[in-house]
């Protein structure tokens, strides 16, 4: 029987590819985004900085953002330690497309049944090695999921086969022969699974976009399920529920994150769905797979290891990301 044993939550920001020394570039971007989100509501740039006023104006300078980018890159190499010493032989990786690859429609929640996942150029350094690489899926425990998820109430898309990915040519001005896989994949691959990811099944959740995004209490759902489905797996095998993504983003909440953190630990899943859904709106949404790993986790009696927690400025306003890096390892 297949045995839960490491769970992770990691953010896969763009920004901890960037030298300190371009955080603030990011910062053009967030001023000419009329919709902000924030507590709840939306903000113009203008309205956030008048509402938060210069406050963050002193984690701005250089040396603030290389203490901060150096935080960030030691926790990140600790992840990647930790997932090593889980020695995992199958992984579920929830994460999510940002109108990658669903650019016509939006699904609510999709499961890779095919047999592969390419990562490599010209997805970003970040992301991917220099080269091209296909990874191993694990097809029979997709559709072992798939069964599972829709006998418990869950209506799934079934995806075989991975669409072009459309933001490399849009934004990347150059069109891959391969279908790279959505950031929130290929982080994982590259940052904490060496560019070598054990067999593996991604599950896509559309967080970003109404109106099909899920809820919290959906996400929790979608975690009792998954845990029973994984231990309903006759394989002797080792899994790890990776979460890829948030906290707070693209207006950093340090508050609203270490609430968060603390609901996490303590597997205060009343908490986490209490909290309005408007406040689960743009990158945060991000924050409700998290509700996963813990359900896939909890009956182990694993406590949660914060690794640290980074939140990123880039514009005297806040704006900026929440980098939260934790990871949940069940005794042996």
């Amino acid at each position: 029987m297949a045995k839960i044993v490491f769970g992770m939550a990691v953010p896969h920001s763009g920004m901890l590819g960037q030298a300190p020394e371009d955080w603030l570039t990011n910062g053009e971007r967030d001023r000419a985004n009329p919709e902000l989100w924030f507590r709840n509501r939306t903000w113009t740039y203008p309205e956030l900085e008048a509402h938060r006023g210069a406050a963050f104006a002193p984690f701005l300078t250089l040396a603030e953002r290389s203490a901060r980018a150096a935080r960030c890159r030691a926790a990140l190499d600790e992840m990647a330690a930790a997932y090593r010493r889980a020695e995992i032989d199958v992984a579920i990786i929830l994460g999510k497309d940002q109108k990658e690859i669903f650019v016509h429609h939006s699904p609510s929640l999709a499961i890779f049944s095919g047999a592969e996942a390419h990562n490599g150029p010209p997805q970003r350094s970040v992301y991917a090695p220099d080269h091209h690489v296909v990874h191993a899926c694990h097809p029979q425990l997709a559709r072992h999921l798939i069964d599972r998820f829709q006998a418990s109430g869950f209506d799934l898309t079934d995806l075989f086969e991975w669409p072009e990915n459309v933001w490399m040519e849009r934004q990347m001005k150059r069109r891959a022969d391969y279908p790279v896989v959505p950031h929130a994949y290929s982080f994982v691959y590259h940052q904490i699974m060496g560019d070598a990811p054990p067999p593996h099944v991604p599950v896509l959740f559309n967080l970003f976009y109404p109106p099909t995004q899920p809820s919290m209490a959906r996400c929790i759902q979608f975690g009792d399920v998954l845990r029973d489905a994984i231990l309903a797996w006759p394989d002797d095998v080792r899994v790890a529920v990776i979460a890829s993504g948030g906290l707070s983003h693209f207006v950093n909440d340090e508050d609203f994150d270490r609430d968060v953190l603390d609901k996490l630990a303590r597997y205060d899943y009343e908490g986490l769905a209490a909290i309005p859904d408007g406040w689960f709106q743009s990158g945060t949404s991000e924050v409700k797979i998290y509700s996963a790993v813990m359900k896939a986790l909890q009956h182990t009696g694993a406590q949660m290891t914060l690794v640290d927690y980074v939140p990123c400025w880039r514009t005297p306003a806040g704006t900026g990301e929440g980098m939260g890096f934790m990871y949940w390892n069940a005794a042996r």
